[in-house]
């Protein structure tokens, strides 16, 4: 089944979810990798290709959100405390805020520090007319964006593991199955 149901997941959201976390988690850690290696030719290729790749992750964004918008939703366990329910539901939100932040602001820094961005030899977002206090707000953003980001996978990943090795229910593997 391509489309969610409201007890299950759909083909196409479970490849969203697993493709763009996978895909997330290594931005994630390459960028702080990336950021820590002295200069040299090596670091700026792992530069261009984790801009370009910011691209693509930001496209695949747009487009999951846009399928969130018009599938169904999938229904909680009845039984799940309000309080959780809620947390599931800010949580979720905010993945989305920090998943269009991250590479938005990645973007702007750096068009705004002069840099263009080759997109896989497809096409180039030009460079903006350098403007370093913008560009440096950007990077502040996008750095802040990591670690949130950081920290909502962390949380999403230990609610997961909670609902299918403590709780038991079917939250975690509908993720898997459908």
């Amino acid at each position: 089944m391509l489309k969610n149901t409201s007890t299950s997941y759909g083909l196409i959201t479970r490849l969203f979810h697993w493709i763009i976390s996978i895909t997330i988690i290594t931005m994630i850690i390459v960028g702080f990798t990336m950021t820590s290696m002295e200069p040299s030719d090596d670091k700026w290729k792992i530069y261009d290709l984790h801009k370009a790749t910011g691209v693509v992750v930001l496209t695949l964004v747009f487009f999951r959100f846009f399928w969130r918008l018009i599938n169904a939703k999938v229904d909680l366990p009845a039984d799940l405390p309000c309080w959780q329910k809620l947390a599931s539901k800010i949580t979720h939100y905010l993945l989305y805020v920090f998943m269009f932040l991250m590479p938005i602001s990645g973007l702007l820094m750096s068009r705004f520090g002069g840099h263009e961005v080759n997109v896989f030899d497809l096409f180039t977002l030009a460079a903006f007319e350098k403007n370093i206090p913008v560009a440096t707000f950007f990077h502040t953003a996008h750095e802040f964006s990591a670690w949130g980001l950081s920290g909502l996978i962390g949380l999403h990943i230990c609610a997961g593991l909670y609902h299918h090795f403590i709780r038991k229910d079917n939250v975690f593997m509908r993720m898997i199955r459908g």
